[in-house]
């Protein structure tokens, strides 16, 4: 397939139908998301050309500028004719369900498809296709207002723009619940389990550790315009396969490191964790070991620290905090 046609072929699906419009410089960004980088010159030379061939009507409202494009309605009816009835009534059984795994930007440019869906299947009148439809019931989607909705709907949004956004966390610290503020959480991928999907990502920029959250641990989000970063090595399937990621952040590790306290006497009270103790190691360091869950708290709190630090164990973590002591 030549770059041409495929580049056409990504840009027809990118481009809403009527009532719903995309300027030249919107379809460019969406091409680019798709991970095609072209000039907005050849973005419009290739509408002019698939308008000119008169596919599915494609045409642009010249009332304003800048002119948007779209789809007329009725010109889906080219591609109706040769839609095959299995895909039809496949499109129609998922339809139902598809609020659950699709941002809601996807589902808004499939509405056109799923309509023309139900046409073919009445057109058809085909005994079996009406069986199905009428024998298969679909439990009933969730009002607009549902919190639980809108929730998913941003996660899933979030990842599709592939934008960091703010949110609170549902975390444990020393077996109390609390709901904690992120600023930049960098969302990967999200997995659908049977006790309900969980987000995997990171939770700071200190702590490179992918966590596995469960949707319901998450509230009050807002996208930032920050884009997500890929971790080095990052392998969704091999990490699902393995179970690499951290469910909930609630992994315990045996800290040990030597801190400089030279500025500020540091005590017992201000180590996280349980089971803390402190050693003088020489005049100006201490030697810090603590059982403690490896959360992006804890992470913060090594960041933060008074004076400089140098992780002992585990070894985890003394690749991502060198030394930095004399």
């Amino acid at each position: 397939m030549s770059k041409k046609l495929l580049r056409q072929l990504t840009l027809a699906r990118c481009i809403p139908h009527r009532p719903y419009k995309l300027t030249a410089s919107q379809l460019q960004a969406k091409l680019e998301e798709e991970g095609i980088r072209v000039s907005l010159r050849t973005v419009q030379r290739d509408l002019e050309e698939m308008s000119g061939m008169g596919l599915f009507d494609l045409t642009s409202d010249e009332r304003s500028k800048p002119h948007g494009w779209c789809f007329e309605r009725n010109g889906l009816s080219d591609f109706a004719n040769i839609m095959p009835l299995s895909l039809a009534v496949a499109l129609k059984t998922w339809s139902d369900q598809a609020s659950q795994l699709l941002p809601a930007s996807v589902l808004t440019e499939l509405n056109p498809l799923v309509d023309k869906a139900s046409q073919v299947i009445r057109d058809s009148q085909s005994e079996p296709a009406r069986r199905w439809l009428e024998s298969v019931h679909q439990s009933p989607r969730p009002f607009a207002g549902n919190p639980d909705i809108r929730r998913s709907t941003l996660i899933r949004d979030a990842l599709w723009r592939g934008r960091k956004f703010s949110a609170d966390v549902q975390r444990v610290i020393k077996e109390r619940t609390v709901w904690l503020r992120y600023d930049l959480i960098n969302p990967l991928g999200i997995l659908n389990q049977e006790e309900g999907p969980v987000l995997l990502c990171t939770l700071s920029e200190l702590d490179p550790k992918v966590y596995g959250i469960p949707f319901e641990h998450i509230r009050e989000l807002e996208l930032t315009n920050h884009s997500t970063t890929q971790p080095k090595d990052f392998n969704i399937q091999k990490m699902v396969r393995e179970h690499g990621y951290q469910e909930d952040g609630q992994s315990t590790i045996r800290f040990v490191g030597r801190i400089d306290t030279n500025n500020r006497a540091l005590q017992e009270s201000e180590i996280p964790g349980c089971n803390q103790r402190m050693t003088r190691y020489d005049k100006r360091s201490v030697v810090v070991e603590t059982e403690v869950a490896d959360t992006p708290e804890f992470r913060s709190w090594l960041h933060n620290i008074d004076g400089h630090i140098e992780v002992l164990a585990p070894e985890t973590l003394k690749k991502v905090y060198p030394s930095r002591l004399s």
